[in-house]
């Protein structure tokens, strides 16, 4: 996630895969992974450059009026017109975050979100043992 948000940062995008669903004229597909739906069961999502499938639902991107991301947390709220507010989580959500925001807003994270990501560690220095 953190690698994928710098490089959106830049002005970089993220990188197409191959496809493991019937993509639209023109779709990319960026990614696919199970999440565990608020409330609910694991569903596999799909995400590309115009949709993100949920199980057997898919949103439009064009949809999604809301995006409220927790990192630390591994969850992702979403608010999708027509549909309400759906929430995941999972390892792979904070990366899914990113995607969703590069294609919706052009930048890793929603306009005014400041993320929460811990600073690198340093390096410890390293005494011998005598």
């Amino acid at each position: 996630m953190t690698m994928l948000a710098g490089l959106v940062e830049r002005g970089g995008r993220p990188a197409a895969v191959s496809p493991t669903v019937p993509l639209w004229a023109g779709e990319k597909q960026y990614g696919w992974f199970p999440v565990d739906l608020v409330g609910g069961d694991r569903l596999l999502a799909v995400v590309t450059n115009r949709r993100l499938m949920l199980g057997d639902e898919s949103f439009s991107l064009r949809a999604v009026t809301g995006l409220r991301p927790r990192p630390d947390e591994w969850a992702l709220t979403l608010d999708i017109r027509g549909h309400g507010t759906v929430e995941i989580v999972g390892p792979w959500v904070p990366w899914l975050g990113v995607v969703l925001c590069a294609e919706i807003h052009g930048a890793a994270w929603p306009p005014g979100y400041a993320p929460m990501i811990p600073a690198p560690r340093r390096a410890r220095r390293l005494e011998s043992v005598r």
